[in-house]
């Protein structure tokens, strides 16, 4: 990349007469920019079977899906005589491809874009120079493809609908001038928006924790939207159409005068005779486009100057006792505080905490929505509340290169499990009791409470006796700490799948008996029966962690040196 960006032409040095040091000239920039998206784009599928197949299966579903467009459009143009949907459907889809453009990179995959501006930093480049290429070469991608060939269709669908439904000649020929050109600028802002918000992911003013934050905030964005689909499916028999309809209805005409679903509607609106707001909304798209190129430019700006000055830190921390002021000042308080803090900065330990309230939201959710579903989503709660002692199976792994301050200072290896366990149950404990004592109350069940509240304490210690038992027997490396939660690869190794069996087998399996108690009681045992399931249940969680430790410990102290070897480097 070096030499194609600095090396003249040589036709220019021989007109010129001399050797010209400088770079190449502005116009060859683009195709250059676009040659090296190019070839990095084919570099990436080398020897990647599972990219090439992942591809190859997104390309069939997208062509179904662009089949069902074809559909979907004859049937409101064509086949249905009468077209009047047909307009609110364009606006609709316009508005959601270009949220789809900005959302699914950057919030749902959490993909980094391919010229990355600081890549670009030792070059004698400026962010305006180099911005009309990165913008030609951010089209050349099956996404942008597979969106013109749709608008592509959208296009002549429009045009057959103006032909066919188009109130007035003067209107249609209106609408049929401004048509391509709306649809063009429609997809460019497709590809300005991700550009933008990369950029300014890679500039100063998005530091390091501001990028690990945004990655959490996109997991939970992107769970917390599949969880509210599903609920809708399942809540579809008891809605009112009508209703649907006319919320459908204000929703788009909302976005059509966002600058998302701007451009793409003007056609429509000068087809209907609507000027005024054609020309509301082509300011809207105009000023959308002129604003997300200025600031991505101002991003690429940032971004190659912080590539030279080293990244952000995440700001002044400030400073406090590792020991928290409630615990004593001991090898096992140390360990806590340190855990604690792991659990509060680092996205590996918090992407695991912050799924759980999404799950037990929508666990409650279902149920209210479901009244047959309501014991299958209370034993899912204790199970989930269960499962949260998984977390701990991998410790020795997640400390990864920092384990041998542990080694040479001589930590217990005791008081080193314990602290891991008491920081979990800080953070785990109160919130798992208060979620499994809620949602029988929600359900009416006020019954099961005892029951429930005792299992999931059960489960829960058992969790973190098996977990520091597989810890220690199978470590695998991690990702570095701030790793994006949507790409980790920690979870690709042998070890990695078979931790987390074990882990979660070995959750359940010394709670069988508890398990089979508390069924006879639900059944018909009585509260009795179901107490002394929630009783027993607890018993066994406190001989398992007492038994995990010990044996935790006893193999940490005789083999720390060998694990550290297994996980001394970050993946």
């Amino acid at each position: 990349m070096a030499g194609v960006l600095s090396t003249p032409p040589a036709a220019a040095t021989a007109a010129a007469g001399t050797v010209d040091h400088g770079s190449i000239q502005q116009r060859q920039l683009v195709p250059l920019l676009m040659k090296l998206k190019w070839a990095l784009w084919k570099r990436s599928y080398r020897k990647n079977v599972g990219k090439l197949v992942g591809t190859i299966i997104g390309v069939l579903y997208a062509t179904g899906g662009l089949v069902g467009l074809v559909f979907t459009f004859l049937g409101l143009t064509l086949w249905s005589g009468e077209g009047t949907m047909f307009p609110t459907i364009i606006r609709g889809l316009g508005a959601v491809t270009v949220l789809a453009w900005l959302l699914i990179p950057v919030l749902a995959f959490g993909v980094d874009d391919t010229l990355d501006p600081r890549r670009f930093a030792m070059f004698p480049r400026s962010a305006k120079e180099l911005q009309p290429g990165m913008f030609a070469a951010a089209a050349l991608s099956l996404p942008t493809l597979l969106t013109v060939v749709a608008v592509g269709i959208a296009t002549v669908f429009e045009v057959i609908w103006l032909l066919a439904f188009g109130a007035g000649a003067v209107w249609v020929a209106l609408a049929l001038i401004v048509l391509l050109p709306a649809n063009l600028a429609g997809i460019a802002l497709c590809l300005l928006l991700p550009r933008a918000v990369f950029a300014h992911s890679a500039s100063r003013t998005s530091s390091r924790s501001g990028r690990e934050l945004g990655g959490m905030v996109a997991m939970m964005l992107f769970l917390a939207a599949v969880y509210g689909i599903s609920l809708s499916v399942q809540g579809l028999e008891s809605l009112d159409m009508d209703l649907v309809r006319e919320w459908t209805m204000i929703a788009v005409t909302v976005l059509a005068w966002t600058p998302f679903g701007a451009l793409f509607a003007v056609p429509m609106d000068l087809a209907e005779g609507q000027v005024l707001a054609a020309l509301l909304r082509v300011l809207i798209g105009a000023a959308t486009i002129v604003l997300v190129w200025r600031w991505w430019r101002r991003s690429l700006d940032r971004s190659l100057t912080s590539a030279l000055t080293g990244d952000a830190s995440s700001g002044t921390a400030k400073v406090t006792s590792l020991v928290p002021r409630w615990a004593t000042a001991s090898p096992f308080g140390a360990v806590m505080g340190r855990s604690l803090r792991y659990w509060r900065r680092d996205t590996r330990y918090l992407a695991a905490v912050a799924i759980y309230p999404l799950v037990f939201v929508f666990l409650a959710a279902m149920g209210l929505v479901l009244e047959e579903a309501r014991p299958m989503m209370l034993v899912m709660a204790v199970l989930m509340a269960g499962l949260t002692g998984i977390s701990l199976s991998n410790e020795i792994g997640f400390d990864g290169p920092a384990g041998w301050v542990n080694i040479t200072a001589g930590l217990d290896a005791r008081a080193n499990l314990l602290g891991r366990i008491a920081a979990i149950a800080v953070l785990m404990a109160p919130a798992a009791v208060v979620v499994t004592a809620l949602v029988p109350l929600l359900y009416g069940m006020a019954h099961l409470v005892p029951m429930m509240v005792l299992g999931t304490l059960g489960l829960m210690l058992t969790g973190w006796g098996v977990s520091v038992v597989v810890g220690v027997l199978l470590p695998y490396p991690t990702s570095p700490p701030g790793t994006n939660p949507m790409k980790d690869k920690s979870a690709s190794s042998a070890n990695a799948f078979l931790g987390m069996g074990a882990a979660s087998l070995g959750v359940f399996v010394p709670q069988l008996p508890a398990i089979g108690l508390a069924a006879w009681g639900v059944l018909g045992g009585g509260l009795l029966i179901q107490g002394l399931a929630g009783l027993l249940s607890l018993i066994i969680g406190i001989v398992v962690l007492w038994v995990g430790v010990r044996i935790g410990s006893a193999r940490l102290d005789a083999r720390y040196p060998d694990l550290f070897q297994k996980v001394r480097d970050h993946l």
